[in-house]
């Protein structure tokens, strides 16, 4: 056996280990997250630490003994729920969880009264093993889903005990939880490796009932997760059209969740039709040069003349997605990004180190060219025209702070549609927490989902391809 020492925000712990052992495996067992944007093919950099000195890749760095490593401050993501939290206990109480690909939040629900009682938030410890749903499919096929199960749930047990004892409560009845197909799986410890090959099969789809004993999650007695629709429109999106609402008769509304998956739901009165646009990492700061997420240190506004403003108000440390979103936007504005996206000098300073590279225009340019024709192909699917949208609803851990104006400018999101847009953060927490109180109301009319396959649709080709221009 060898001793690994582990050094982060100034704590120093020990432990023992069975040489030889990957870097990234054996921080991921003691409980220790290190992004993985790229899915450990040691392209992205991001899990860039000391060890013994030197700066090596924990994907790429194999222990053969004892070793010391210093890892990056932790990253407390900013997240918020959307909604008021009384802070007081009244009646019956369940808890609600929605498992983001990139943020957890666990909210404490007042039946009674249908409200927030208290929030928490924390990063996805699955970070560790891929920052996408793919890469997390992918770590899955060749080690099977225990791994990233055994970390989720240790951190969600984590989360549920910090707020049962905060008000004092031995257990709660039941634990409703939304997210995406493949965070579901994972959470079940269900072989989500279907899901990464055509047909892109998943195991279950259903709502899903578990004891919470099963999955050890001390001071819950049941946990009922809610049904998804397709591989990659999930239980996150159904909880997001859950707390929208469907529009009334003649009247047609859009879901646009962001996020590494874009899902996309276009709603009517009884009919629902929904996609999922590839957009990549890239909103939630992989594979940018200077991305990360939402965090101290990020800039996540930027005015056309290069005022940035600063997560905490401290020194800038990066782009988070709102931040990216406004950079882009001001490179358009001043000319130094053309409508092909060209950079000029391969760079631009957006503020004192921080960079937009050749390479990140790139990166946004698929991105939003891929949510921006999913948007449209449904659109054309249900044979009606932007005129029609009557709310466009986004949702995702930013929307709240998305300035409109520029995101329209530079085309992820339509012009037309600017003064319709309705941001909601936590589409899918908020949904669940409505299901847990309403759960026998609104009923939605799943059955009649269909799901649009958007690498069938020629249409989706040409439009991709024009939106890949700015202007």
């Amino acid at each position: 056996m060898a001793e690994l020492t582990i050094i982060q925000s100034g704590k120093e712990s020990r432990y023992s280990f069975a040489e030889p052992m990957l870097l990234s495996d054996a921080l991921a067992t003691f409980g220790y997250m290190v992004p993985h944007p790229c899915g450990r093919r040691g392209t992205c950099k991001k899990c860039t630490v000391q060890v013994n000195g030197a700066s090596v890749l924990a994907c790429r760095t194999m222990l053969f003994e004892d070793a010391e490593v210093i890892l990056p401050e932790r990253e407390e993501i900013v997240s918020v729920t959307g909604a008021e939290e009384s802070g007081q206990m009244s009646g019956q109480v369940c808890l609600c969880l929605d498992i983001g690909t990139t943020t957890l939040a666990l909210v404490l629900i007042s039946l009674s009264e249908g409200s927030m009682i208290r929030s928490m938030t924390a990063p996805n410890p699955q970070r560790a093993f891929g920052t996408d749903v793919i890469s997390r499919i992918d770590y899955c096929t060749k080690h099977g889903p225990n791994e990233m199960q055994k970390v989720l749930l240790e951190k969600v047990r984590e989360m549920i005990s910090g707020l049962l004892s905060a008000f004092s409560l031995p257990f709660v009845d039941t634990l409703y939880v939304a997210g995406n197909t493949t965070m579901l799986h994972l959470f079940f410890g269900v072989d989500c490796a279907s899901m990464g090959v055509s047909p892109y099969t998943p195991a279950f789809l259903c709502q899903r009932f578990e004891s919470g004993e099963a999955l050890g999650l001390c001071g819950v007695n049941s946990v009922v997760s809610m049904p998804g629709i397709a591989a990659f429109v999930g239980a996150d999106i159904v909880a997001g059209i859950r707390y929208v609402g469907m529009p009334q008769k003649g009247k047609h509304s859009i879901l646009l969740d962001l996020g590494t998956n874009a899902e996309i739901a276009l709603l009517s009165e009884n009919r629902i039709l929904c996609t999922a646009a590839a957009a990549g990492p890239c909103f939630e700061g992989a594979n940018i040069s200077c991305g990360m997420s939402a965090s101290p240190g990020a800039v996540c506004a930027v005015t056309e003349y290069g005022i940035c403003t600063v997560i905490g108000d401290g020194e800038a440390k990066g782009l988070c997605a709102t931040g990216l979103i406004d950079a882009v936007a001001m490179g358009v504005r001043k000319d130094v990004i053309d409508e092909t996206g060209y950079l000029e000098d391969e760079t631009m300073e957006v503020c004192p180190r921080v960079i937009l590279t050749q390479k990140d225009v790139r990166e946004f340019q698929l991105a939003k060219s891929a949510i921006r024709a999913g948007v449209e192909c449904l659109i054309h699917q249900a044979g009606i025209s932007f005129a029609d949208i009557s709310r466009f609803y986004v949702a995702g851990g930013f929307s709240a702070g998305l300035n409109v104006d520029n995101a329209a400018f530079i085309g992820l999101i339509p012009e037309v549609l600017k003064e319709k847009f309705v941001g909601i953060n936590n589409a899918s927490l908020l949904g669940c927490v409505k299901y847990a109180c309403e759960p026998e109301k609104h009923v939605l009319p799943l059955a009649e989902a269909h799901y649009v396959d958007l690498s069938a649709d020629p249409l989706f080709t040409q439009l991709f391809m024009e939106y890949m221009m700015f202007g």
